[in-house]
């Protein structure tokens, strides 16, 4: 009896633990069912969320997309004007409509690398960079430029251009004396074409024979009193007929040639809102402070024809040369013909000195003029 009720206690424990690993395993696999139920259910309501072009899915929402040049302020955009702020001008740029919470930095135009800027970064593109003068890139994809080939022959067969380097050539034996013989060929054409001109002009102011040959009369050609003008003349008071001749954008451009800095030339421009003449004035004389009186005549009308401004340099140098000369001491001017003439007839003197006869013909002719 001993035995049996032993025997039934066991089973009875045995039946127990298998009702509580039963129990264990339903329950698992109920968690299990539930999570592959909720997966669905999410994967089926993504599905189901349809978007406009301009937005974007985040989860189950439509989100906005910000405009180029701006990013997102929040996880979810809802209005762009609240929800999406600039990108930083000059810094930062954002080139299509995005879900971004940063923008790009802008591209650098490294010189040292040969780039120069072609366009300035905005918050809508980025910087434009190209080859700068004298550099080139042969790439489609260009990450660097560089610098040209200089030709040691001195031959160039194709120049440099942004996206191909200089092609040389080779010096034929013959290139070198063939070019010293064009400038020799050059050299003495100048000199027959100078001789030409000094022989007419000697042949024009030589002596005209009126009926009798010992008859002698001198008529040199007339021509205009050439000023004495000083080059280091002091231009202060002439700045206004200078500018006058002369529009702002001119002025601008006449002084940054010569190295005036741009905050000068704002502040000269500051200093005269609205007053066209002087700003122009205040800019020349900043110029002419920094230069000096010593050479600025010739600095100002050498630099006006180097920048294209020929006519303007013309009636600068032709109202210069009028007033100075005009305010010279004694208003002296010196006048080659006048001392050409004295000399000719000096000699033509002379040289009929020597003759009695041919001195009294000389002298009754010119009474008779």
């Amino acid at each position: 009896m001993r035995k049996v009720r032993d025997s039934g206690g066991v089973a009875r424990g045995l039946l127990l633990l298998l009702l509580v690993a039963v129990s264990i395993i339903e329950t698992q696999c109920k968690n299990s069912t539930e999570a592959l139920i909720r997966y669905h259910r999410r994967i089926i309501s993504r599905r189901e969320v349809n978007c406009n072009e301009d937005e974007y899915q985040l989860d189950t929402q439509c989100c906005k997309k910000c405009s180029s040049g701006f990013v997102k302020n929040v996880s979810c955009p809802t209005d762009i004007i609240k929800h999406c702020v600039p990108c930083g001008k000059g810094k930062e740029f954002i080139d299509h409509p995005n879900d971004l919470d940063k923008c790009l930095r802008c591209r650098l135009c490294d010189s040292t690398f040969g780039w120069e800027v072609v366009k300035n970064c905005t918050p809508e593109e980025n910087t434009q960079c190209a080859c700068a003068k004298n550099y080139y890139c042969s790439s489609v994809r260009c990450d660097h430029c560089y610098p040209c080939t200089i030709c040691e022959s001195g031959v160039i067969e194709e120049q440099c251009t942004p996206s191909s380097d200089t092609v040389c050539g080779t010096k034929e034996p013959g290139t070198l004396w063939l070019a010293i013989a064009v400038v020799v060929l050059v050299a003495l054409l100048a000199i027959a074409i100078i001789g030409l001109i000094w022989w007419r002009k000697k042949k024009r102011n030589h002596l005209t024979i009126n009926g009798h040959p010992n008859n002698v009369v001198y008529k040199p050609e007339p021509r205009e009193n050439v000023p004495l003008i000083d080059m280091d003349v002091d231009l202060s008071s002439h700045v206004p007929g200078i500018v006058a001749e002369m529009t702002l954008a001119d002025v601008k451009k006449f002084v940054r040639h010569h190295q005036v800095s741009e905050p000068a030339i704002d502040q000269s421009i500051q200093d005269c809102p609205g007053d066209t003449s002087e700003q122009k004035i205040r800019l020349f004389r900043v110029w002419y402070q920094s230069h000096g009186m010593k050479g600025a005549y010739g600095t100002l009308i050498n630099s006006l024809r180097e920048l294209k401004m020929c006519a303007a340099a013309d009636t600068i140098d032709k109202k210069l040369k009028a007033a100075i000369s005009s305010s010279q001491e004694g208003g002296k001017s010196y006048n080659p013909d006048t001392e050409q003439s004295k000399t000719c007839t000096q000699e033509g003197r002379n040289s009929y000195n020597d003759s009695a006869e041919l001195s009294e013909v000389c002298t009754g002719g010119l009474e008779e003029t």
